[in-house]
């Protein structure tokens, strides 16, 4: 699984996908693949077109959202789901083709941030409108940024690490999404059907807009995983100065903006993903040691709750 994995948890069954770092060892592309846990069995799904896709759930189905091509390297602005044992097409493709970004559901809304185009980092996002089946371009993030990982607290989205312009970031970003899929959505109907004097004034008029994005108290470790239990934000292993794999976790306390360790993962790793389970345990999975792993640890994380 490698790092830069993901995982989604759907009622009783967890996916887990993407990645790099993987070395195949027959014609299968592995960075495309999609493993299923059931019943605490493994199987694999049929092999994805793609490869560093993000994934999502919408409607209790598995998304894939984006990725690469992995024989001409090409981005794809596809959505694919998983239904019947077969990947499906039922939504319309993003505005921009992208690869390693980020992706949430939210409201009948897909919410896609940031990623690789043609070799460059991207501060796009983008909001699919369900209902609607219509794209709509969101405010940007504050920089281009790729490999980010995110993950939702009530209707706050919280994105984390990456790469940006200037290599590893410990940079955390939120942003209230009812607001953020407003805004987007407020200002595609406004410019709709209007001549480009009407569209002119538009823009004047909202030079400057209300700042969405917001930023938190650096996390203390590049590559690491944010994870949600109850209100509390959480990262999740990591990378320290010294480019060593750190078991680290840390909690944000909203009162004195800071990062507290609270506890450790039985292995140090980071690039690594986490989802919480039914039980209220927490499947962590892949991203790298000194190599990279396909280890899958469950951990109690009920003494770092609310």
């Amino acid at each position: 699984m490698g790092g830069a994995v993901r995982s989604v948890v759907i009622s009783d069954t967890v996916y887990v996908g993407g990645g790099y770092g993987n070395i195949s060892l027959d014609d299968n592309c592995d960075e495309c693949t999609v493993m299923k846990l059931k019943q605490d069995q493994w199987t694999k799904l049929p092999e994805y077109t793609a490869k560093w896709f993000s994934m999502t759930s919408l409607t209790n189905r598995l998304v894939l959202v984006g990725g690469q091509d992995p024989g001409t390297s090409e981005e794809t602005n596809q959505l694919a789901v998983f239904q019947a044992g077969k990947w499906t097409r039922p939504y319309p493709p993003m505005n921009i083709a992208r690869f390693s970004s980020t992706a949430v559901s939210f409201n009948n809304h897909i919410i896609v941030a940031g990623g690789g185009i043609k070799g460059q980092f991207s501060s796009s996002v983008e909001v699919l409108d369900v209902a609607s089946r219509r794209w709509y371009i969101a405010q940007s993030l504050p920089s281009p940024r790729s490999v980010l990982k995110s993950t939702l607290i009530g209707n706050t989205l919280y994105l984390m690490g990456g790469l940006d312009h200037t290599g590893e970031t410990k940079s955390v970003l939120h942003v209230n999404l009812d607001e953020l899929i407003a805004n987007a959505l407020s200002g595609a109907t406004k410019s709709d059907n209007l001549n480009l004097k009407e569209l002119v004034a538009i823009a004047l008029s909202n030079r400057d807009p209300p700042i969405l994005w917001q930023t938190l108290q650096e996390v203390p470790l590049v590559f690491s995983a944010p994870l949600s239990i109850g209100r509390s934000l959480l990262a999740v292993g990591g990378r320290d100065d010294r480019r060593n794999p750190s078991s680290s976790i840390y909690l944000y306390q909203p009162d004195t903006r800071r990062w507290v360790k609270v506890g450790d993962l039985p292995t140090a790793r980071y690039g690594c993903t986490c989802s919480v389970l039914p039980s209220g345990e927490v499947i962590v999975a892949g991203g790298q040691t000194e190599l990279y792993s396909d280890r899958i640890q469950i951990v109690d994380f009920f003494s770092i709750s609310d």
